[in-house]
């Protein structure tokens, strides 16, 4: 049986010529064939090739037993291959098996590379910030249904990594904001969301002095010596300490309540 079907793949491949398929071969080939055929094309990383003849696997054999490993392999033809396009396709294809095959054993894998397929498509901390968040979004996927996954501490890591990211996009825009536009209001809505949302930022003590310094230089002289405190008793160590205790020499001094008068 196995001469026979290295003999058929052999003929399928052998109809092969410069990338394009012998479809007629292909049509008359068995799916355990057509599958063989595929992986071959893989080793030899012919993309396009090798979905072809998974698509051959998928339409012609609906009760193969490659069938969910064909369209695995489909979606893994895109990622490897690489490139913003082929991403799309690849979360479009990772999707389309988790919808059918929700409780497959390669299910958290195929989660886990739909949100790979968005971290290869992030930008810089300075552009658009969309595919990051929808990577963090799928990563959590995995952690929230697939809790028992190989895959969660890969996961994890890639999340501390897109919230660093969007952190530090949140981060220069701010800055942006306080510098060159002396916009205030703007500055300290990103600041706050920093520390709102973002706790775990690498660069908090930065981001504590900034938010001191845009809301000292908005006025609000009680809500940024709160800020001021906590970067000098969280972060003592910090290049901004000093920094924090010139800014705060500035304000004018906390206002005495007024003395209630005796009854």
């Amino acid at each position: 049986m196995r001469r026979l079907v290295a003999v058929a793949l052999v003929a399928v491949l052998g109809g092969c010529s410069s990338h394009q398929l012998d479809l007629e071969a292909l049509s008359s080939a068995s799916d355990q064939v057509v599958w063989e055929a595929g992986q071959k094309a893989v080793e030899k990383k012919d993309w396009e090739s090798a979905r072809q003849y998974y698509r051959r696997l998928i339409d012609a054999f609906p009760q193969s037993e490659h069938q969910a490993d064909a369209r695995i392999a489909v979606a893994d033809s895109y990622f490897e291959e690489g490139g913003t396009g082929n991403y799309v396709l690849a979360v479009s294809a990772y999707r389309e098996f988790l919808t059918l095959y929700p409780q497959h054993p390669k299910s958290d894998y195929a989660q886990f590379r739909a949100a790979e397929s968005y971290f290869k498509q992030r930008n810089s901390p300075d552009r658009d910030q969309t595919a990051t968040e929808q990577a963090l979004e799928e990563y959590q996927r995995l952690l929230d249904v697939y809790t028992e996954s190989p895959w969660v501490e890969p996961a994890r890591e890639k999340i501390r990594e897109c919230r660093q990211t969007l952190a530090r996009s949140h981060h220069m825009v701010g800055y942006f904001y306080q510098k060159t536009r002396k916009s205030w209001r703007s500055a300290i809505g990103r600041y706050e969301t920093i520390l709102s949302e973002y706790p775990d930022y690498e660069h908090l003590d930065e981001v504590l002095f900034r938010l001191g310094e845009s809301l000292g230089n908005a006025g609000r002289y009680a809500e940024a010596r709160p800020h001021l405190a906590r970067l000098q008793s969280d972060f003592p160590e910090s290049p901004f300490v000093a920094e924090a205790k010139k800014v705060e020499a500035t304000f004018p001094p906390p206002a005495v309540p007024a003395a209630v008068p005796a009854a």
